[in-house]
């Protein structure tokens, strides 16, 4: 865990835009805008996170998951179920978990429960039924790990002893082929899965990069692999930072993840089963920032999507939000002090860079995602280098555009698939509005690139 530091100074700054005082540093412009902070001088450090935890603990108990996150309770359970829950499942677990420290024991307790019918099941010849069984014993396993920002606690390494236990299970009964695989990097290496077509034959084949707080086992589901029913492979990867790589203190920087991708695209190409011009990457959440560095760093990534917009400044998510979000990434950091991490943090943004990307690119945004608003995703998305590019833009949706991640899986595969198999698109350049009925609407870029409120423009 890391160690409780003084974070400021009174005569201290935050990243180095505190230096420059603006003549807004001491107004308020808007409330309905997110941003606007780093300007502003403020004390956030650990020990202040942890005497105030009765805050966080107040708030679990009225919202749950939501005090943490930013969907609704409901939405987030769609989330759930899309990535291989079983709803009863998340409900019975959600109503017994009364406050955080609860969290680890009773996903615990739903994991062993769900794992002794999957040894029933495989003991009774049923390995179709033992696998979803496995599966889902897995997802709850990693539920109980997630609070653990220690790499060193024991819970935490026997939790992930039975992620793997369970998830091995999973892999040995698939219906197509998966298997662990392991990347070189640094000395060390980092773990991931790949799942390849039934055929083996060369496919296309996507680098599927987990956001900050998720992992290789969870961010595809085995159950319903989106990209192996199209026709390609995928490798999912623990990353610096994520997942199993915490157990082997590999750390995240500013920029390792690009590294850490081509490395990985490095293993894929060598196999028979991958077809070298067809890559691409897909990235979520904080993988929204990691992956447009994989193919900023490597030229043989042909298409990307991000989902869930994570571009620019990173004071959204490390200063304006729960606390959690700013610990966990100081573990995954190896990061001791507060001071340690801001300087980290300060270099985490890819303004500036935009432009380095080329590949056919696909953003997934959410309209109320406040960790990059909309109008920096527009401005992302607008500095591209790609010559083919889209934004869809998910109305009245937050970071995890939770009641369409059916939609942005599904439809981000195939728009994937299109472009990597050399399908040209209906137009070179697209911005859409995607509302709750999942109709698409034109947009007004100019109210969006200048930050207004409503930007849907009438059909032309």
């Amino acid at each position: 865990m890391p160690k409780s530091a003084s974070r400021l100074k009174s005569n201290g700054s935050h990243f180095a835009s505190v230096k420059k005082q603006s003549p807004w540093s001491t107004r308020l412009r808007r409330l309905d805008k997110v941003g606007e902070t780093a300007p502003i001088r403020y004390s956030r450090n650990i020990a202040e996170v942890k005497s105030q935890r009765w805050i966080i603990e107040d708030l679990y108990r009225l919202l749950g998951r939501g005090s943490f996150f930013w969907d609704n309770p409901a939405e987030g359970l769609g989330v759930g179920v899309a990535k291989g829950h079983n709803y009863f499942d998340l409900m019975k677990t959600g109503e017994r978990i009364k406050t955080i420290d609860a969290s680890c024991k009773e996903n615990t307790a739903m994991a062993k429960e769900l794992e002794s019918v999957a040894r029933r099941e495989d003991s009774a010849g049923h390995p179709e039924t033992a696998r979803e069984f496995y599966h889902r014993a897995t997802l709850f396993y990693e539920a109980a790990a997630w609070p653990i920002f220690d790499s060193d606690d024991p819970e935490f390494i026997w939790l992930n002893q039975k992620i793997d236990e369970c998830f091995d299970k999973v892999l040995a009964s698939s219906p197509y082929p998966a298997e662990r695989v392991e990347i070189p990097f640094g000395g060390k290496s980092l773990p991931g899965i790949f799942y390849a077509t039934p055929s083996r034959e060369r496919a296309p084949t996507v680098l599927v990069i987990p956001g900050m707080d998720e992992r290789k086992e969870r961010v595809v589901n085995p159950r319903n692999n989106w990209y192996v029913n199209r026709g390609m492979n995928c490798l999912a990867l623990d990353g610096p930072g994520q997942g199993a790589s915490l157990l082997r203190k590999i750390w995240v920087d500013r920029d390792n993840h690009g590294t850490a991708g081509k490395a990985a695209i490095d293993q894929l190409v060598k196999r028979k089963e991958v077809d070298a011009n067809k890559i691409g990457v897909w990235g979520n959440s904080m993988g929204s920032y990691w992956a447009p560095l994989v193919a900023i760093k490597d030229r043989r990534v042909k298409a990307l999507v991000t989902a869930m917009s994570c571009y620019y400044d990173k004071n959204h998510i490390f200063d304006e939000t729960s606390p959690n979000f700013r610990l966990r990434f100081m573990w995954m950091a190896g990061a001791d002090t507060d001071e340690e991490f801001d300087r980290l943090a300060e270099g985490m943004t890819l303004e500036g860079k935009e432009h380095l990307v080329k590949c056919p690119s696909l953003v997934l945004h959410g309209e109320l995602d406040h960790l990059t608003n909309t109008s920096e995703t527009y401005r992302y998305f607008n500095a591209l280098g790609s010559r083919v590019k889209e934004l869809r833009i998910y109305e009245s949706q937050f970071h995890g555009i939770a009641r369409f991640n059916d939609d942005i899986y599904m439809s981000s595969t195939d728009w994937l698939r299109d472009r990597l198999n050399g399908v040209p698109p209906l137009l070179r350049r697209r911005v859409v509005l995607v509302d709750w009925a999942r109709q698409e609407h034109p947009v007004d870029e100019k109210a969006l690139a200048g930050g207004f409120s409503y930007f849907r423009k009438a059909a032309e």
